[in-house]
């Protein structure tokens, strides 16, 4: 949500700096975006923890457990979608769009399980978090259909749009509830970047102008991305010592050749089973706005 505010207050302070601009309109939006994201939602969310534990049976015979901890995030709803945009009108028919904005949503799971700690076995209270935003900006055109001249429009748009700056981050928290590391809290974290994307965005919506100077829209729209994208710069961050006996497998790791993100398989025997992930950005857009015309 900070990226979120952090728009709308740009939206708030922009707009005494663009009072003097004739026939210029300008907008705050905010609206949900739903992009398929498939690798994300169908793959790496359901990847588990895996990896092997040292127990400690006596000062001699130690055995070396098979580890495979699942706590499966739910698919990415609806993210937050706000933003800035600017009209200028070519015709009466005709008006020149440009704007940016930034999204965000996040996935959230707790599960109980077995798990392992300094040479024993543990019960831990896992709490798995991810997040996913992107900035934005576009220009296009917007082509009024209907309502010359009244209070009610209809228009069609149509933008090329530069996605940019994606942020990947996953929380895993354990929480130790038996054993040796009973109350201890562990942490794993785990981040990743993409580079742009460019895609077209198609739409339709409505305007209600009940003065000169102000109207209220709705558009519904579609974002059709080039590509799909592949998250890099991975790193990951944790609390684990080496006293707690583990070697753990991540739902996710940075190839060591390609520096992709890839995401484990859901029951992987060797800590090769990694595939790379890659981000599919397409869906739906529903935005409202409110416009202001100078």
């Amino acid at each position: 949500m900070r990226k979120v505010l952090s728009i709308l207050i740009v939206c708030i302070f922009s707009l005494p700096a663009i009072v003097a601009a004739k026939d210029l309109g300008v907008g705050a939006y905010m609206g949900v975006h739903r992009p398929a994201l498939e690798d994300l939602n169908e793959n790496e969310f359901i990847s588990p923890i895996a990896g092997f534990a040292t127990v400690f049976n006596d000062e001699i015979d130690n055995n070396v457990v098979r580890l495979n901890f699942k706590n499966p995030l739910p698919e990415l709803e609806l993210g937050v979608n706000a933003g800035l945009e600017f009209q200028w009108p070519l015709s009466d028919e005709y008006i020149f769009l440009f704007g940016g904005g930034t999204w965000e949503a996040s996935s959230r799971a707790i599960t109980k399980g077995g798990f392992y700690a300094q040479g024993e076995p543990a019960t831990v209270t896992n709490e798995r978090v991810a997040k996913i935003s992107y900035n934005e900006f576009y220009f296009g055109l917007r082509k009024n259909i209907g309502g010359k001249g009244t209070r009610y429009k209809a228009y069609y748009r149509l933008t090329l749009n530069e996605i940019f700056d994606v942020d990947y981050r996953e929380d895993l928290v354990f929480l130790f509830t038996s054993g040796k590391a009973d109350g201890v809290k562990k942490t794993i974290i785990m981040q990743s970047q993409a580079s742009g994307l460019l895609a077209f965005q198609p739409g339709f919506g409505f305007e209600y102008q009940p003065r000169r100077w102000m109207s209220f829209a709705v558009d519904a729209s579609y974002l059709i991305g080039f590509k799909r994208v592949t998250l890099k710069d991975g790193k990951s961050d944790s609390n684990f010592l080496p006293t707690d006996n583990l070697v753990l497998w991540l739902p996710q790791r940075v190839d060591a050749g390609s520096q992709e993100i890839g995401y484990l398989g859901q029951d992987p025997q060797e800590i090769t089973e990694y595939t790379t992930m890659r981000l599919n950005f397409d869906g739906w857009k529903l935005l409202f706005k409110m416009n202001l015309y100078f």
